[in-house]
């Protein structure tokens, strides 16, 4: 077993100051429409563009652009030939500037190890990063009967376009489920050597260690049976895993390792078989617990998956991540809890959002299926579930 890597302070593990996380009420979303790319990307990288796509996000606003192989950047001799992404973040991120360097950092960082990300691309004035206000276009409010166009501020970065289909493009498999889990074992072993004081101070309401903010969010939940489901959930994470959380390993981890996040290739001889090549959105990069990293990876292909009951999921990938980290029993016991308490996150702040962006169906992408996986999963004893982990576990063993 590895030796444990405590934080500083208890305190550390305590959950976040509410009036730093997001507030039932709040709409941080950027307001930019798809018109206004090709301004924002010649005047402030220099480019010009040849197409722009809208990408599927929660909070923040992405766009996919291909550009001409015109340059006016002293800063971009080349162009990447499979375009960029434009990200203009939330107004919460993008009050956090130093950690938005963090994660530029970081993508820099894993590329020299090997582990394929986007990497950030500087703009003319030599940054890599700029916070500035934007003005929508026919958006109006009224104050005191007087229409004013809302200013907010929000960091726009722009990264290099990484091609290829996520795992939750492509068909399921075992052994894809077994690399998944090797894989992000792996990645969170690099970041052992990724320094930075800036992730160890994140804070936001997706951290599984504040799931006991999600309470503030459930009122959003018509289906009451949904809403007694959460806060069982919850009640049993404030008695099997709060007790313990100080105890557990910890470092810098991913914070949102779903299948949407994950790109994955073809294999060079055998093309209907898939390998995992690189990672995306480093958004919510933080310190915190292993095994939150582990539960969060089980969660979201459950959702999916047709090729096996949703439980096995986690037996395959817990087989892969065995091969570069070991699980201590008191983690394995509280493992069930920490992957309902994702579903909880999942399901909760995606319909929230979704209320407040009513015509962003990407919200609702867990819910579709996820409420009957979570009820199904939660309703199995937890020594079912170990016990059936450990038998997938044994048979790559064999």
């Amino acid at each position: 077993m590895m030796a444990k890597e405590g934080w500083s302070s208890s305190s550390e593990m305590s959950p976040s100051n509410d009036e730093n996380l997001l507030q039932p009420g709040d709409d941080i979303r950027p307001i930019v429409g798809l018109e206004q790319v090709p301004g924002l990307v010649k005047n402030l990288f220099g480019l010009t563009v040849t197409s722009v796509t809208q990408l599927s996000s929660y909070d923040d606003k992405n766009f996919h652009i291909q550009v001409s192989k015109s340059v006016n950047n002293p800063h971009l001799k080349t162009t990447c030939p499979h375009g960029y992404v434009l990200k203009i973040l939330n107004t919460k991120t993008s009050q956090k500037q130093k950690l938005v360097a963090a994660q530029n950092d970081m993508m820099i960082f894993l590329m020299k190890r090997g582990i394929m990300s986007p990497q950030p691309e500087k703009n003319v004035d030599g940054s890599s990063m700029i916070l500035m206000q934007l003005e929508p276009k026919d958006i109006n409010i009224t104050q005191n009967n007087v229409k004013l166009k809302p200013k907010k501020e929000h960091i726009v970065r722009l990264l290099t376009f990484i091609p290829g289909k996520t795992l939750y493009q492509v068909r399921s498999t075992p052994n894809l489920f077994f690399e998944f889990g090797s894989y992000i074992a792996h990645f969170d072993n690099q970041l052992k050597e990724f320094q930075n004081e800036e992730v160890r101070s994140v804070a936001h309401v997706w951290m599984l260690k504040n799931i006991l903010h999600v309470r503030k969010f459930t009122y959003v939940l018509d289906n009451n049976e949904h809403r007694q489901l959460i806060h069982e959930v919850i009640d049993a994470w404030e008695k099997e895993v709060t007790p313990i959380i100080h105890q557990l390993e910890k470092g810098i981890i991913h914070g949102d390792f779903n299948d949407q996040n994950i790109l994955v290739q073809p294999d060079d001889k055998d093309p209907s078989v898939n390998h995992i090549t690189g990672v995306l959105d480093l958004g919510d990069i933080q310190y915190s617990c292993y095994l939150f990293e582990l539960a969060i990876t089980i969660m979201y292909p459950m959702v999916e998956v047709k090729v096996m009951p949703p439980l096995d999921v986690g037996g395959h990938i817990l087989a892969g991540y065995l091969t570069h980290r070991d699980i201590p029993q008191q983690e394995l016991d509280i493992l069930k809890v920490c992957v309902a308490a994702r579903f909880a996150q999942s399901l909760v702040y995606g319909a929230y959002t979704h209320q407040q962006d009513p015509d962003n169906d990407y919200l609702l992408a867990t819910a579709a299926r996820g409420w009957n996986v979570l009820h199904n999963f939660w309703n199995i004893p937890k020594n079912e579930v170990i016990a059936r982990w450990k038998e997938i576990i044994q048979s790559y063993k064999e």
